[in-house]
């Protein structure tokens, strides 16, 4: 897009405005319009004191909608509100607060200002906007992630006392972030990071030193830093550091602040890269008050698909530490088009992937990986330790929309008395359903499916009949693969994951009136528009918990009493 050839108007008029400002202006001189590429210019000087500064207007391509940009031809750095010698001006009119009826001239008459003021007394002129956290971060490659907790560890050294330690590293996207791992040796340590960074980290040699208060700055090299440490009275680790050729970071606290130059290279010729350091803890409350409930809470995700993973990393962000996975599959790269888990988990047990990634989302998350499949050809030990796992749970999460799993949970979520919630994801980009079910208040969750079963025959719409998965069987038939997008899948495990989270928050108060909800993506089937929502009535509670008739009792008591006699016996 050529601006000014679609409002060649325009264009005449910002020419017109910038040729009037020159001849009232005794500043302004030497004003030239040019192209630069296909952008239109105007180049032009400002007389400021004795000096003459060449500068260049340039209209970018999106003009009048965005700003254009005054730099100087001369690549000289002219204000403190510039970005850089080749950078432009940072104005009284800027991206932040442009709009359409601006001009080139007073943009011109902008950078006049700036200058003539800064010039007139000596000093920066006032700021009138504030740049981010992000944007002060933009250009800076290397970074050093602390908390309140490694401030509690750098504040038990006293001053003056040198602490060894160990520092990991990770690169994301070409930034390379790190963090203190410890302090003191690995089989003593006198402080450990209890939230580390997950993924392939690095570990290299730290070295912690608790300076005087204003004793830590910045070091430009390696022989400021050395500089630095004689001053301090740490000739043998400057020495140290000096003849070693070993990668080591090193961490200057002097009560408030924190600086961590890394010293890499040869012996004899060492060199120093300065990391950023970065307050990491939390800015404010982002979550409900009642999710501190979730913190002491278990769940069990039985499936790790496309679904299961979604609804644990959803859980994770949300504040659920502990969880129990269940998946006897290995994820592969046709898994990648719907599930949590990426390239670097192909070839890997999901379930155990899965568990990876939560410690990723929450350093505080812990879990067991169950790799047997729930229901499948294993022994019965194995099945057995698997359905224990999932019934010390306080919430059972089905994913798998297969019924032999189904079964099985909702046995254990009967026996056990734990709430249970599962999804289903229908075929085609229709929609997809999700159930929750509480003990005592809702049936059991073989009665509750058969009542869903009743209602979709009860609507007298037929299943578009295209081979994909129908809402009252597994996700595939045969070998059909499920057809349903990421988009799709996302939207039934987000409303999956608000049933698990309200049941965990709010167990006896639930915000959800309904016990199960289908809902549409499309106008298939019986829904004559997306996001057309339909909830079903359950109806009243179930029989839950295994509580035995009068004949039972009299069985168990007769068998405990044959136990009972066969081991005096054998004593």
């Amino acid at each position: 897009m050529i601006w000014w050839a679609e409002q060649p108007g325009r264009a005449q008029s910002e020419r017109n405005a910038i040729g009037d400002l020159a001849e009232r202006s005794p500043w302004l001189a030497n004003v030239e319009m040019r192209l630069v590429g296909t952008q239109l210019a105007f180049d032009f000087d400002l007389e400021i004191g004795e000096r003459r500064i060449p500068l260049t207007l340039i209209y970018h391509d999106f003009f009048p909608d965005a700003a254009p940009s005054i730099l100087a031809r001369d690549r000289e750095l002219l204000s403190g509100h510039q970005y850089g010698p080749s950078g432009e001006l940072c104005l009284q009119h800027r991206p932040d607060n442009w709009t359409a009826n601006i001009t080139g001239a007073m943009m011109i008459e902008s950078a006049h200002r700036l200058l003539a003021d800064e010039d007139e007394t000596g000093r920066p002129a006032p700021a009138d906007h504030r740049t981010t956290r992000a944007q002060r971060m933009r250009y800076s490659a290397f970074r050093f992630l602390f908390s309140k907790d490694t401030l509690a560890g750098l504040g038990s050294l006293a001053e003056g006392q040198v602490a060894e330690g160990e520092m990991q590293e990770q690169d994301v996207a070409g930034t390379y972030v790190a963090q203190l791992s410890r302090i003191g040796p690995a089989d003593a340590p006198l402080w450990r990071e209890s939230k580390k960074r997950g993924g392939h980290v690095r570990s290299f040699r730290a070295v912690v030193l608790r300076v005087p208060a204003d004793g830590g700055r910045a070091s430009k090299d390696f022989d400021e830093l050395k500089a630095l440490l004689w001053a301090h009275g740490y000739p043998a680790l400057a020495t140290d550091l000096k003849d070693s050729s070993e990668l080591v970071g090193i961490l200057l606290f002097d009560g408030q602040r924190i600086h961590v130059p890394m010293v890499f290279g040869d012996p004899g010729a060492r060199k120093l890269i300065s990391y950023d350091a970065i307050f990491a803890e939390p800015d404010g409350v982002r979550l409900d008050p009642t999710y501190e409930r979730l913190k002491a809470a278990k769940v069990a995700i039985v499936g790790c698909g496309s679904v299961g993973s979604k609804v644990a990393v959803q859980l994770a962000r949300s504040g659920v530490r502990n969880f129990v996975l269940v998946d006897g599959d290995v994820l592969s790269a046709g898994n990648l088009v719907r599930n949590e888990l990426d390239w670097r988990s192909v070839g890997v047990h999901k379930a155990p992937a899965l568990g990876a990634r939560l410690t990723e989302v929450n350093a505080d998350c812990t879990f067991t990986a169950r790799t047997n499949p729930l229901g499948g050809q294993e022994s019965g030990a194995m099945a057995a330790a698997t359905m224990a796992a999932i019934e010390t749970c306080d919430l059972i999460v089905d994913a798998t929309a297969d019924p032999a799993v189904f079964n099985l949970c909702s046995a254990i979520a009967r026996r056990a008395e734990k709430p249970m919630c599962w999804g289903h994801v229908f075929g085609g980009g229709a929609g997809g359903i999700v159930v929750r079910l509480r003990p005592g208040f809702d049936p059991t969750p073989l009665t509750a499916r058969r009542r869903i079963e009743a209602w979709y025959a009860e609507q007298g719409v037929d299943w578009p009949d295209d081979g994909s998965a129908k809402p009252y069987e597994e996700t595939g038939t045969g070998d059909i693969p499920l057809i349903a997008d990421d988009a799709d899948v996302s939207v039934i495990a987000s409303h999956l994951s608000r049933f698990a989270i309200d049941l965990l928050a709010r167990p006896e108060a639930t915000s959800f009136p309904y016990p199960a909800y289908v809902i549409g993506l499309s106008d298939r089937w019986l829904f004559t528009a997306p996001f057309d929502v339909r909830p079903i009535d359950l109806g009243e509670s179930g029989a839950w918990g295994g509580e035995p008739g009068s004949g039972d009792i009299e069985a168990l008591k007769g068998l405990l009493s044959d136990l009972t006699a066969k081991k005096t016996d054998e004593g």
